[in-house]
């Protein structure tokens, strides 16, 4: 590997990697990379092509002849606005409303993913990062007192009677909560987000289009509907779309400022179209092409849906000529035929569904279908019912056709076999030098396997520690202490407090954080935080340590706030580099003004296995923020001022403040933890010591490394090369 990797901006999958033998569907896609992109990294191909795939279909509008980014932001939107598809003009089903809300829910689940891969450490560092972060920030809320969006499409589902978790679980075909072409809506924005480098431009436009014409007028005209219904309309009611607009039109200006190149404004129109031509699509399947809309739909919706099951319950049942069980079992046609049976036959008198034997005792607690039908799907029968012309009325009308149901349009093929991609991943950066294997890891959407490789390579690691920490007497680290939420704050008290006596006692140099060594050759300063960028997980937003744990990250880069971003403070500190110290992140001419060491690869790698190295990232993560406040931070900051070293200064004064263990960052690294065990305790307690002795053991690496004595510490360095593992 050679030469800087934005000159090839897009993701290298590896040629020989061999695929699976079936295609992915939309729904298998979906769920696999939004439930669980860490275990599903042999999806991210699929997801690439179907993504390349939208976008070069979507038609550009016509682009104002303006060098004004308001003018070009206005154009966009108001073209998208004036296309907008208007409500059906038929009578709809009363299930109808809330059936256009669940369909929604791939996407209103995943509010936000879209910027997933902006606020990674490899994009964020940037005017249009700094914009995509704030309004990330804004979808998730903070920890304990604010909802992500993503929780409050949830609360819109749970009022409506759909589990959330419904829609990306497994489930028969034809049971599936959502239509097919509702997963491929959402697959955009989330596949967006996965492909920061590649796709930059596009999702600026994209988020443009989410965030002032989106996120989904059909809803937005129902919300009068669904309110009837008793909705939790939270989602629309508190959506802070000013902020959020706001937002994204200064990100699209600082993107045409950072981009002047040509085409610029055609990759962002690009992404603005695509999300425009999507939503188009799935309105026209909401309104009666794809989903139900009468109430007759609905009920023939049901039919096919119990009928897997319910088809040998009716063996001996006939009405008329007919067997019931055999029009279950023979598909859609017949259905339509068991319904015209059903609605001339006994059990129902059309218009009065009061008066109907299907539902007065088949369907009551004396019949044989007693609570086989959900109290939605009862009211669709009562409507059906009561919409049937009463026997020697007139003839009904003749029904309208149904349109034809949207296709799906975008390309699915099969994922790369798991096996394949492993073997690949250790051929083609087993053999890289530190610096091109740190470049890798931090832009691992241009090299999607360093999810695989940065797994193996932590693994190898956690065996090292276990094993030093297991045989080595010296360290005196084989048992931790018995968890408790008690303990655990004790024991970050008592780092507070050798913090600073190790600093009032004037300790030799040798015994100083292990943070403070040479850091000018620390690659980890202009990347910190990187640890914790997986957790801009929409998917797991609301639980209390992912929100704790973002909010940090988001700290570590200002809040959104270039002059704040610790990052770009560490790129002045380190000016006598020279000027190669500000290339863009994905240039490995920056990586080799350093020495890169394993400790700081492994920052990189766990960040990308979040899920599977979460009590690993709890404590090192607790262990770094913990380290230094009130003691080691405080000295470099004031020698640092002494040598007129004004941005070093800053960093360690920042650090020393931010980190603080009242309010700060080590508080909220605390509490993260202290989430995290009680979830463990509450959904399996019998593995709290486990997942307690992972998290006490980084811990305990991190403080050998800034308090542990001479015998320990050369314990530490015969087993294991923890060389800036600690704070940057």
């Amino acid at each position: 590997m050679s030469g800087a990797l934005n000159a090839s901006p897009w993701p290298e999958f590896g040629g020989s990697v061999q695929r699976a033998q079936r295609p992915c569907t939309p729904r298998e896609l979906f769920c696999r990379l939004f439930v669980d992109l860490e275990e599903n990294v042999h999806y991210l191909l699929p997801a690439f092509e179907l993504v390349t795939g939208q976008l070069e279909r979507a038609p550009l509008p016509a682009l104002p002849a303006t060098d004004s980014a308001e003018a070009f932001a206005d154009a966009l939107v108001g073209w998208a606005r004036s296309s907008l598809p208007a409500l059906p003009q038929v009578e709809f089903a009363w299930s109808w409303p809330a059936r256009v809300a669940r369909e929604f829910g791939p996407v209103g689940l995943a509010d936000g993913a879209w910027l997933r891969g902006s606020v990674q450490a490899n994009a964020v560092e940037s005017e249009v990062g700094m914009r995509m972060l704030r309004q990330l920030m804004l979808r998730f809320g903070d920890p304990g007192t604010g909802e992500a969006y993503a929780q409050r499409y949830a609360a819109l589902l749970q009022s409506l009677g759909s589990p959330p978790e419904s829609i990306t679980r497994w489930e028969w075909q034809e049971s599936a909560p959502c239509t097919e072409l509702s997963y491929e809506h959402a697959l955009l924005g989330l596949g967006l987000g996965l492909f920061p480098t590649s796709l930059s431009l596009e999702t600026v436009g994209f988020n443009l289009w989410m965030t002032m014409v989106g996120p989904c007028p059909l809803l937005s005209a129902l919300a009068p509907e669904l309110q009837v219904r008793s909705a939790c309309l939270r989602y629309f009611e508190l959506h802070d779309g000013e902020a959020l607009g706001a937002l994204a039109r200064q990100a699209l200006a600082h993107a045409l400022d950072e981009r002047p190149e040509a085409g610029a404004r055609r990759r962002i129109a690009r992404g603005f179209a695509a999300a425009q031509r999507s939503y188009v699509r799935w309105h026209d399947a909401m309104c009666g092409r794809n989903v139900p809309l009468t109430p007759r739909e609905f009920v023939l919706e049901a039919i096919r849906r119990k009928a897997r099951f319910s088809a040998e319950h009716h063996a001996s049942v006939r009405l008329g000529q007919h067997s019931v069980e055999e029009l279950m079992l023979a598909g859609a046609d017949q259905h339509e035929l068991l319904l015209d049976v059903l609605a001339a036959s006994p059990l129902v008198q059309p218009g009065a569904p009061d008066r109907s034997r299907l539902l007065t005792h088949s369907l009551s607690i004396d019949g044989p279908m007693f609570d086989a039908f959900t109290a939605a799907e009862i009211n669709d029968l009562r409507e059906w019912i009561a919409g049937l012309p009463r026997r020697g009325d007139s003839p009904a009308a003749e029904r309208a056709p149904r349109p034809d149901a949207l296709e799906l349009e975008g390309r699915y093929r099969a994922p790369q076999d798991p096996e394949s991609l492993a073997e690949f991943a250790l051929a083609r950066y087993g053999s890289l030098s530190n610096s091109e294997l740190y470049c890798c890891f931090a832009n691992a959407d241009l090299h999607p396997a360093m999810y695989v490789f940065g797994r193996i390579f932590m693994e190898e690691v956690m065996q090292k520690l276990s094993r030093a920490f297991e045989s080595d007497e010296r360290l005196n680290s084989r048992t931790p202490p018995r968890y408790s939420e008690r303990g655990i704050a004790e024991l970050v008290a008592e780092q507070h407090a050798r913090n600073v006596r190790a600093r009032v006692e004037k300790l030799a140099p040798e015994t100083a954080a292990a943070g403070e060594t040479d850091l000018k050759r620390c690659i980890g300063a202009i990347f910190d935080g990187c640890w914790l960028q997986g957790f801009a997980d929409v998917q797991r937003a609301g639980r209390e340590e992912y929100g704790w744990l973002f909010r940090i990250y988001a700290s570590e880069h200002g809040d959104g706030r270039m002059t704040w971003n610790h990052c770009r403070i560490f790129r002045h500190a380190f000016a006598e580099l020279g000027p190669d110290i500000f290339l863009p992140k994905t240039d490995l001419r920056l990586y080799q003004l350093f020495d890169v060491a394993a400790g700081s690869l492994a920052k990189l790698a766990v960040s990308l296995n979040t899920r599977r190295f979460l009590p690993e990232i709890l404590g090192t993560n607790l262990g770094i923020e913990a380290s230094g406040v009130g003691g080691a931070h405080f000295e470099a900051w004031k020698a640092a001022e002494g040598e007129g070293a004004t941005w070093k200064a800053l960093a360690h004064r920042l650090h020393n403040s931010i980190d603080n263990y009242a309010d700060g960052h080590t508080k909220w690294s605390l509490a993260a933890a202290q989430a995290f065990m009680r979830r463990v305790k509450d959904t399996a307690p019998a593995d709290v010591d486990a997942q307690w002795h992972r998290l006490w053991r980084m811990w305990r690496l991190l403080d050998l490394m800034e308090h542990g004595s001479e015998t320990e510490r050369q314990a530490l360095s015969e087993h294991i090369d923890v060389t800036t593992l600690g704070p940057a």
